[in-house]
């Protein structure tokens, strides 16, 4: 009998609802979840105030009809979506007496569904006119804003570049049709520093992989890597190998996709297995997004062995993130770096109890190494 009781309650409060077109175009009103839970406490406010004898309802209404809802996080949220013009704040004396109108969220709305259904105007000239004119607007805030997007992707290096560099920066530009992008100029900056390819060569190179539509820059790196290997240093000797290498199959694929000779270094310098798919991803986000060289991942790998004993690629990428956020690129920084942790760690252990200096460092002895002095026992 109580629970019949409990039942009929709970069906005598009724049920909020809120207008299902909300969901649709909550992305295009840069709605949130906590924006559309604070409709539904609006417009269950409205159910539950009839008669409407005035516009809108207060703040002190909705916090009524809604406890769960603190003041603070409605405040927030109707300020929010005022600024947004997504319903109105009128009204004088103190906040909770402010009243809400849901008046700009029906008007945008119906913008929006007329915009999508021509047929509900009765001037559709008229308003596609006005939508092209409104299309072409938003065409021309994207462009721009993706043009200042591109300006602040370029890297320094771009605009502090030595001549050979600017010279394969803007082929890469012309050929792409856009900037040249962050990725693609750290693996340039690699060719040209650590590769020694000259910027004739590189041309040549760059030229012979956009014909066949390589654009990734990991890709055009283990083409230039491979050249390397194989000293090809001549237009016929390029020509011979894309063609041997590149063109024969299948066009698409690519020399030595399963084979990376830097990934298997680092996995043999630091003991981990770097067979998984799921590790190498991890160490090319290092070298490619992070824009980290080879050197200095295995820099961070050795200190990982030497300050752990079980350590892992989780230890690497703490020390590479933390490289990164104080924009040290190059090993000696790194030496600098670890030099002056040490330091501070010693002034800071000279004031406590003194620990053997065997604890702030384990010795470190590469697998390679230490297979060799197991055989040799």
């Amino acid at each position: 009998m109580h629970n019949l009781s409990a039942s009929v309650e709970i069906l005598r409060w009724g049920q909020a609802s809120i207008p299902a077109v909300l969901f649709c175009y909550g992305r295009e009103l840069d709605l949130t979840i906590e924006d559309i839970g604070v409709y539904a406490a609006i417009f269950y406010t409205y159910e539950k105030s009839k008669p409407l004898f005035q516009s809108g309802v207060s703040v002190g209404q909705i916090l009524q009809m809604c406890p769960l809802i603190s003041k603070q996080k409605l405040a927030r949220s109707i300020n929010r979506l005022e600024k947004l013009s997504l319903l109105s704040l009128h009204g004088n004396g103190s906040f909770m007496d402010k009243r809400v109108g849901l008046e700009p969220l029906f008007s945008k709305l119906e913008e929006l569904i007329i915009r999508d259904h021509h047929l509900l105007t009765k001037s559709e000239t008229a308003v596609n006119e006005d939508i092209i004119a409104e299309y072409r607007l938003k065409i021309e805030q994207l462009e721009l804003a993706l043009e200042e997007e591109k300006n602040r992707n370029i890297p320094e290096m771009l605009t502090n570049s030595n001549g050979n560099f600017k010279k394969v920066a803007d082929f890469i530009s012309k050929k792409t049709g856009s900037l040249m992008s962050v990725k693609m100029a750290n693996e340039l900056k690699r060719w040209l520093d650590e590769m020694a390819m000259t910027p004739e060569f590189l041309l040549c190179m760059l030229e012979m992989c956009f014909e066949r539509n390589i654009y990734n820059p990991r890709h055009i790196s283990s083409i230039a890597k491979d050249l390397k290997e194989y000293s090809v240093n001549s237009v016929e000797g390029l020509e011979n190998y894309f063609k041997k290498f590149v063109d024969d199959g299948t066009k698409s694929k690519l020399p030595r996709s399963e084979f990376d000779p830097d990934v298997i270094e680092f996995g043999k310098f630091t003991g981990i297995d770097m067979n998984a798919e799921a590790r190498r991803n991890i160490y090319y986000k290092w070298r490619y997004d992070w824009g980290f060289s080879h050197a200095m991942i295995m820099k961070a790998g050795q200190i990982m062995c030497q300050r752990t004993k079980n350590g892992g690629l989780e230890y690497v990428d703490s020390v590479l993130y933390n490289w990164m956020t104080k924009e040290i690129r190059l090993p000696e920084d790194a030496d600098r770096e670890l030099k002056e942790h040490k330091n501070r760690y010693k002034s800071e252990k000279s004031t406590h109890k003194k620990v053997p200096e065997s604890e702030e460092y384990e010795i470190y002895i590469s697998p390679v190494r230490l297979e060799e002095l197991k055989s040799n026992t």
